[in-house]
């Protein structure tokens, strides 16, 4: 899985790098929390099976482990992705490049906000991907 694992970071660099074109002005009347919702299925179903190897490891996970994946979620992926979202939907898919800069940095205010709250440590490996999955995109 080691060997693979940068093949997947740059699969999803360059479906992240896509979002822009997925978030077409079709989907402009529909909810901000429904496309959302759908962007977030896509995903689930694409990592189901790697939840599943790992469904096993669950019950090692402490509450604050479990604090931290619902905050992450929360104020990471729901509130930032829709933030993001409302935002295409504000300008009309018009003039998107302020709104599609600010998305394609979010992941640099993760990795902060990561350090900072999580209190994880930055490896050089993981800048080396990180650095490179955000080129990407």
């Amino acid at each position: 899985m080691k060997k693979i694992a940068p093949i997947f970071v740059i699969i999803a660099a360059m479906l992240w790098g896509t979002d822009g074109i997925v978030l077409r002005p079709a989907l402009y009347t529909l909810p901000v929390a429904l496309v959302v919702f759908i962007e977030s299925s896509i995903v689930a179903i694409i990592l189901t099976p790697f939840f599943l190897k790992q469904v096993k490891s669950l019950p090692e996970l402490s509450l604050t482990d479990w604090l931290a994946f619902v905050g992450v979620a929360l104020t990471g992926g729901a509130i930032g992705t829709m933030a993001i979202t409302k935002a295409l939907f504000y300008v009309n898919h018009v003039n998107l490049s302020i709104v599609m800069l600010i998305q394609k940095l979010q992941p640099l205010f993760a990795i902060l906000l990561a350090t900072i709250l999580l209190k994880e440590k930055l490896t050089r490996s993981f800048l080396l991907w990180a650095s490179l999955a955000i080129i990407g995109a």
